[in-house]
């Protein structure tokens, strides 16, 4: 049998991709606003009815985990702040729940559980993600629910994200990016969750899941350099 043309066998390279990457098969909103006097960016990601979320205070500039929901309303549409032991501690109610380029901004509160404190949630929509299209048309980087002590990740998006190429590795004390790592080979654009961060013998380790379709990726911090380091180079 005769092998198949070129160009078939790079279509059904990206086809594999494009179906191992399942979970970037989804929606991203990306807003920014304030929870009370409180600068924060809120990352929501809309998948058949489950929506998963984080958000961070800019301040801080540390992911906070939202309690993945069923959306089976388009308004009155809450979700829980998970602490690191995740269990939940705050709840944010947002008064519609459309999460999507139509939506240009977000009202509700933000409510302490412990206190029963609550405060104003006022988002504007920033940018929109989804895996044929990007708008604004550049893109915008998509926050990471996984961190470090000193960072937290991104990885950039543009026409189209389902291949991930490099990592951008952010100083949580400026907001400025410390280091990009280039991927020896695209990577599986899994949302939120494409960056794992694991402490390897007192090293922090960012990962990237491998699969049967997917290679992975492996980098550690070198205190001495200041850098992470390419582990399967």
């Amino acid at each position: 049998m005769m092998g198949l043309p070129r160009r078939w066998n790079a279509w059904l390279a990206g086809l594999v991709l494009l179906c191992a990457s399942a979970p970037s098969l989804a929606g991203h909103a990306i807003y920014t606003g304030r929870i009370g006097n409180s600068e924060i960016t809120f990352v929501i990601e809309s998948r058949n009815a489950v929506q998963r979320a984080i958000y961070s205070y800019d301040r801080y500039r540390t992911p906070i985990r939202l309690k993945p929901a069923f959306l089976h309303q388009t308004y009155d549409f809450g979700m829980d702040e998970l602490d690191a032991a995740g269990l939940p501690v705050a709840r944010l109610r947002f008064n519609v729940a459309n999460f999507n380029r139509w939506t240009p901004q977000l009202t509700g509160t933000w409510t302490d559980y412990r206190s029963g404190k609550s405060l104003p949630l006022e988002l504007k929509l920033l940018a929109y993600l989804d895996y044929d299209e990007s708008w604004p048309a550049e893109g915008h980087p998509l926050l990471q629910a996984a961190s470090s002590e000193r960072f937290y990740f991104q990885i950039p998006t543009g026409q189209g994200y389902t291949a991930v190429n490099t990592l951008e590795v952010m100083d949580k004390s400026s907001g400025e990016r410390w280091q990009t790592l280039a991927l020896p080979q695209p990577g599986c654009n899994r949302g939120m969750e494409t960056v794992q961060v694991v402490l390897e013998r007192g090293l922090t380790q960012v990962r990237m899941e491998q699969t049967a379709h997917c290679p992975g990726a492996v980098f550690q911090w070198n205190p001495m350099e200041e850098r992470f380091e390419d582990m399967l180079r």
